[in-house]
């Protein structure tokens, strides 16, 4: 049995990199055309929403997706100064309800086949972990294999609608501001 403290044994390569079998010859990464990455992007949605009748996680991975894809940058990443650790590279994230189908893995070569393509990439995936309620949701999904990341204090507006609500508060009182500078 492995060490709690000691890495995992398989690391997800953040950018795709060759792997040498010899001095001559590289296996590349697999590359995948737009076709495919549609038709695993239409299965990943569709294990996501399915998952919605049956799994917690799967309402944490909407959440998620809705918040990469509609909170401003401010909001979204106003836990960032506070989180500590980094990834660890283990993938265990990848694989929580179903394996993800950009996940490669062949031998001791992991990556993520769209993590560093900049059309493709899965907005929730890069600013991962948003939050601590969102680390602990996963951590209890990973368990006992360790997420390295964790939290040290809180951003002054902890909660996403308070966070959010300060934000339409402090860009309403700017309109303001500005109107009140061309009227006056």
């Amino acid at each position: 049995m492995q060490d709690k403290n000691s890495p995992p044994v398989r690391f997800v390569q953040i950018e795709p990199l060759k792997k040498t079998v010899s001095d001559s010859v590289e296996l590349p990464l697999p590359t995948l055309t737009e076709g495919q990455i549609f038709r695993m992007k239409t299965y990943i949605g569709f294990r996501k929403i399915t998952g919605l009748f049956y799994n917690k996680h799967s309402w944490g991975a909407t959440r998620r997706w809705l918040y990469s894809n509609f909170l401003p940058d401010k909001v979204l990443h106003r836990w960032k100064p506070y989180q500590r650790g980094g990834c660890n590279r283990c993938g265990l994230c990848c694989k929580i309800v179903f394996r993800c189908p950009f996940f490669y893995e062949k031998g001791e070569t992991t990556a993520c086949l769209i993590y560093t393509s900049e059309k493709h990439f899965p907005a929730a995936c890069v600013a991962f972990p948003f939050d601590p309620y969102d680390l602990a949701e996963v951590q209890r999904e990973v368990a006992p294999a360790p997420c390295p990341f964790h939290y040290e204090g809180q951003p002054e507006h902890p909660t996403t609608w308070a966070a959010l609500k300060a934000e339409l508060r402090a860009q309403w009182i700017s309109g303001v501001n500005k109107l009140k500078e061309v009227f006056d």
